[in-house]
């Protein structure tokens, strides 16, 4: 399938999830379940006024700035920070296809140096 590029979007994303497994907050109190996430890089597909992942259509996501405490909100996904495609790629191109959506989104993730982080959020 092809994407018209003005309507894709790089975003750096977390998913929310409750992790089970005891540990200790500051004061050596046992926090079981305790809030998790996981960030994550990907390209997200603007389509009416909603931001679907191209890789998993399932996916719908929530900016950040829209929830009050992101910690309640596991199970989904919320944008962090997001940036058109078109500030990376030659804007000649009109559409794109997965799989070079796939070449761009590890290319900008090895040019940026950005890694994916794990753990409890501090």
């Amino acid at each position: 399938m092809k994407y018209n590029i003005n309507n894709l979007y790089f975003a750096k994303c977390r998913h929310c999830i409750m992790d089970i497994i005891n540990v200790t907050d500051n004061e050596g109190h046992i926090m079981s379940p305790h809030p998790n996430y996981v960030d994550y890089y990907t390209i997200l597909l603007l389509k009416d006024d909603r931001y679907i992942n191209i890789y998993n259509k399932g996916l719908r996501y929530k900016n950040i700035s829209q929830v009050d405490n992101n910690k309640e909100h596991y199970g989904e996904d919320l944008i962090i920070e997001i940036c058109s495609l078109t500030d990376y790629i030659n804007t000649g191109y009109k559409k794109i296809s997965t799989k070079e959506c796939e070449l761009i989104d590890d290319t900008i993730q090895k040019t940026k140096s950005l890694k994916l982080e794990y753990g409890y959020k501090k």
